[in-house]
C-alpha cells in the first residue's frame, strides 16, 4: 500500500483527527511532541486494530466513536499490516508476529524443510525408545546426559556413539526398566556409604567367581551376555540350520540345540548365583533397600534381575550400556535420523552463513532508533539469525550503555532502573506499518513509524 488514511473521532481523548499518510513520498513518519497531545492515544487506536477490538473514549463512554483507517483503495487496514511497539515498561517486541520482519522466505523455507525431515525422524526414534525403555522421563535429556556433560546435546550424544553402536553385537540390557533403576531416590541411595560398600563387596566376590568359571569371562562373556546370545542364535535360526557351538574349557563341548546351550549357561550361572558368600552379600544389599519404602520397587526388581547388581558399581557406564542396548534394538530408526541429520548439516551451515550476511528489517529499525533517539544506550538484536531461520520465535534485544568512552552490556531491568523518565519516553516508537506487499513475491517490505 502507498497511502494510509486516518479518520478518528472520540478515540481515547482524540476528539477528531483526519490525515492521509503518503508512503509513496515518505517511507517513515515521526510524531515528536510534548506530553498531552495524544501520541499514546493514537498508538492505542492502532493497537486496537491489531487486537481486532473497537476503540472508545474511556472517560466519556457515551460519546460515539468513529475509527476509519483505510488504504488507498478504501479497504480497511489489515491487522497483519500493523505493528505497535509499546513503551519500555511494556514487553517490547516479544511476540512471534514480530519475527516475520526478519524472514527471507526462500532461505527460511529451505531451512525449515531440512529441520522438518530431521524432526520427523527424531520423533520416530524417541517414540520407539520410549516404548523400549518404558520411561516417562524426557528421553532427549536423558540421552544427552548419558553421553555428554550437557542436557541439551542430543545430536552430539548420538554422533559420539555411532561407531560403538556399529561395532556392538548384542543388546544385553534392552529390556531394562529404565525408570526403576534411574529413579532419583535410587541414585541417591546408591551414593550412600553403606550401599556403596556393600555393592563393592558383592562385585569383588562376583568377579572372583567369574575368574574361576569354566566358560564365563569377566567383561566379555558373563551369564547375562550368554543368555542373550543363546536367545539371538535361536531366533535367527542358527540351530535350525544345523549349525553348532563349541565351548572351550578343559574339554571341548559341542552344542547342537538352544536347550543344550541354555542348560550349560544355567548350570554355570547357578554355580555363581548360589555361591553362599555372594548370596550373603546380595542379601546385605537387599536389606539396605528394604528399609526404605520408596526403594522397595527397586529392591523387588533387583531380586528378579540379580545380574544387574554387578553393573551398579559404575552407574554411569551402566546407563551408557543401557542406552546403547535400546538404540541397537532400534538401530534402523537411529540410522535414519543420523542420515538425515548429517545430510542436512552441511547445507544448514551454508544457510547460516548466507543468513549472517543478510541485512534484516529489524536491523534497519534498530539502526534508525540508535540514530534518531538521544539516549545513553544502543539497541542490538542478539538472536537475529536464529529468528530468521525459525529456531527462535522472538527477538531478544540487547542493550549497550555508554558513558563517554566507557560502555557495558546491560540487561533491560537494570537499564530501566537508571534511565530518567524522559529517556524512557524517548524509546517510544509509536508504531510500524509494514507495507502490505505479498511477502512470497516481494521481500522488500518497508517499516513506517508514526
Amino acid at each position: 500500500m502507498d497511502r494510509v488514511s486516518v479518520d478518528l473521532e472520540n478515540c481515547y481523548g482524540i476528539k477528531k483527527l483526519q490525515h492521509e499518510f503518503d508512503f509513496s513520498a515518505h517511507r517513515v513518519y515521526s510524531l515528536y511532541a510534548p506530553n498531552g497531545v495524544m501520541k499514546s492515544s493514537l498508538a492505542q487506536v492502532f493497537h486496537d486494530v491489531v487486537e481486532g477490538i473497537p476503540s472508545s473514549d474511556r472517560i466519556f463512554s457515551a460519546r460515539v466513536t468513529k475509527r476509519n483507517i483505510t488504504d488507498e483503495a478504501g479497504a480497511e487496514l489489515r491487522k497483519e499490516g500493523v505493528f505497535v511497539v509499546r513503551p519500555y515498561d511494556a514487553e517490547f517486541g516479544h511476540t512471534e508476529k514480530t519475527s516475520t520482519l526478519l524472514v527471507d522466505a526462500k532461505l527460511r523455507k529451505e531451512y525449515e524443510q531440512l529441520n522438518t525431515g530431521i524432526d520427523s525422524a527424531k520423533e520416530s526414534l524417541l517414540s520407539a525408545l520410549k516404548d523400549q525403555s518404558h520411561s516417562k522421563k524426557d528421553l532427549e535429556t536423558e540421552i544427552s546426559l548419558a553421553f555428554t556433560p550437557s542436557d541439551t546435546e542430543f545430536y552430539a550424544a548420538l554422533i559420539r556413539i555411532k561407531k560403538e553402536l556399529a561395532e556392538q553385537k548384542d543388546t544385553p540390557f534392552a529390556d531394562v526398566l529404565y525408570d526403576t533403576i534411574f529413579d532419583d531416590r535410587v541414585l541417591s541411595a546408591l551414593e550412600t556409604k553403606d550401599v556403596k560398600t556393600a555393592i563393592e563387596g558383592y562385585v569383588k566376590r562376583y568377579n572372583e567367581l567369574l575368574a574361576a568359571s569354566t566358560y564365563f569371562k569377566r567383561g566379555t562373556f558373563d551369564y547375562y551376555n550368554a543368555s542373550q546370545i543363546a536367545k539371538s542364535l535361536a531366533e535367527n535360526g542358527f540351530f535350525d540350520a544345523k549349525h553348532t557351538v563349541n565351548l572351550n574349557s578343559t574339554t571341548k563341548i559341542e552344542i547342537k540345540t538352544r536347550k543344550e546351550l541354555e542348560d550349560v549357561i544355567v548350570k554355570e550361572k547357578d554355580a555363581i548365583i548360589k555361591d553362599k558368600e555372594l548370596q550373603r552379600k546380595f542379601d546385605e544389599i537387599a536389606k539396605l533397600f528394604e528399609k526404605n519404602v520408596t526403594l522397595r520397587d527397586f529392591q523387588s526388581y533387583m531380586l528378579e534381575h540379580e545380574a544387574f547388581l554387578s553393573q551398579l558399581a559404575n552407574v554411569k557406564k551402566f546407563k551408557e550400556d543401557i542406552w546403547k542396548s535400546y538404540l541397537k534394538v532400534r538401530q534402523d530408526l537411529y540410522l535414519e535420523l543420523m542420515k538425515r541429520y548429517e545430510a542436512a548439516d552441511t547445507r544448514k551451515k551454508e544457510i547460516l552463513e548466507e543468513a549472517a550476511k543478510q541485512q534484516t528489517q529489524w536491523e534497519e529499525v534498530i539502526h534508525s532508533f540508535n540514530e534518531r533517539f538521544f539516549v545513553p544506550f544502543e539497541l542490538r538484536a542478539e538472536n537475529r539469525i536464529a529468528v530468521m531461520l525459525g529456531d527462535a520465535p522472538i527477538i531478544n534485544l540487547g542493550f549497550t550503555y555508554r558513558d563517554g568512552k566507557d560502555q557495558v552490556s546491560i540487561d533491560k531491568a537494570s537499564l530501566l532502573r537508571v534511565l530518567r523518565t524522559g529517556e524512557k519516553k524517548g524509546t517510544l516508537c509509536v508504531e510500524y506499518i509494514v507495507r502490505g506487499r505479498n511477502q512470497e513475491k516481494d521481500q522488500s517490505r518497508n517499516a513506517n513509524c508514526y
